[in-house]
């Protein structure tokens, strides 16, 4: 008798569940889509948004962080971890304290946020039309496993969901890049990302846009903006390292191991290559402007340690600038980079002051098309 009591009662719990999602299900199509109001203090440039609203495609923060932008004649740096925040500074920090420059620089940068991470908003987001963009491109993703498709990264920055929503009509190019990830996929993450997507849509109704319409406020304490107070602590310019914090033998910290982790280069493997001409031809298709960096790699540690992989290390970077030549492609070539020293910090990320010799190059790059 009380187990027939319990199943009865579980079975009313149920009902109740069952009526309520459906009220606030129905409730929720009646608020309205929540849009940054205009306003003066909201009309400088974003220095960047969350990683989980570019995740989900987020159309609040995304179309605000491209129109503000654009707006104010901008740039968006896109990167991988090499563009993460530096102590001493990146090479973006160096580029908004130049007041050489009239513009700001964006930025959004991750561990793995290769170019196809980037396919969902550039397919569905019109704002990346006339969008100037910085994109960096690390040769260390042609070695070890960042040579070929990694699902655990690309989970990280993009929902299968997502995916599936913004590539119609399909592009076969992205879809070949985006299938040779989303196929690695098992089908019970694939049902959790959806599930996730469209909760998170209603939680949205919710604790976004109504609860702005009632607080606008509340909106502008979730942006970050790009002003002088951010970076007003950088030098105007970096030295070298200095020789008691730095290893000038093997282009490394003081502090790093070059034996704790080795980048093996993979010349033979063809997904990044693919990857970035799906980029390309995908920007030049979407009307974004884009200007590639094509970035350094650590020759002299190469040299020292694993002399055998130097020639396969040049030939990754070789064929970096082989496809953005083929492709036609404007880029800034950082690749002399590799071999001075002081520019390294480990194997792929550089120091501030390798990100000094980098901002040197994109400034140059900046003034010239500013002035044409």
């Amino acid at each position: 008798m009380k187990e027939v009591y319990r199943l009865r009662f579980l079975a009313r719990i149920g009902v109740v569940v069952m009526v309520a999602v459906a009220f606030w299900l129905v409730v929720a199509r009646f608020i309205p889509t929540f849009h940054a109001p205009q306003c003066p203090e909201w009309e400088g440039q974003l220095y960047t948004i969350r990683h989980q609203d570019l995740r989900d495609n987020n159309p609040l923060y995304t179309n605000l962080l491209l129109t503000s932008v654009k707006r104010n004649d901008g740039w968006l740096v896109l990167g991988t971890s090499e563009t993460n925040a530096r102590p001493n500074g990146n090479y973006y920090d160096f580029l908004n304290t130049d007041t050489a420059l009239r513009c700001g620089f964006s930025v959004i940068a991750g561990a793995g946020r290769t170019a196809c991470t980037y396919f969902p908003l550039i397919q569905s987001n019109e704002n990346v039309r006339g969008l100037k963009v910085l994109f960096f491109l690390n040769p260390s993703y042609g070695c070890g496993k960042l040579a070929y498709s990694n699902e655990d990264y690309f989970s990280r920055y993009v929902s299968s969901a997502v995916c599936r929503e913004v590539n119609r009509p399909v592009n076969e190019d992205v879809e070949r890049i985006l299938q040779a990830n989303l196929s690695k996929l098992n089908w019970g993450v694939r049902v959790g990302e959806w599930l996730a997507c469209h909760t998170d849509r209603l939680r949205r109704k919710y604790s976004q846009d109504l609860a702005f319409s009632l607080n606008p406020s509340k909106f502008g304490e979730t942006l970050t903006w790009l002003d002088s107070a951010m970076v007003s602590r950088l030098p105007d310019s970096c030295a070298r390292p200095d020789s008691s914090r730095y290893n000038y033998e093997l282009n490394v910290g003081a502090s790093f191991d070059v034996h704790s982790y080795k980048l093996r280069p993979h010349p033979e493997s063809s997904y990044r290559a693919d990857e970035l001409r799906t980029m390309i031809r995908l920007c030049k298709a979407r009307g974004v402007d884009i200007v590639y960096i094509a970035g350094p790699y650590n020759e002299i540690a190469y040299r020292k340690v694993y002399p055998q992989d130097l020639p396969d290390i040049q030939q990754v970077s070789a064929e970096i600038l082989k496809v953005l030549d083929e492709e036609g492609a404007a880029y800034i070539d950082c690749t002399d980079l590799s071999a001075e020293p002081g520019v390294f910090a480990d194997w792929q990320h550089h120091t501030s002051y390798g990100a000094y010799r980098i901002y040197q190059k994109i400034k140059n790059y900046v003034l010239e098309k500013e002035n044409r």
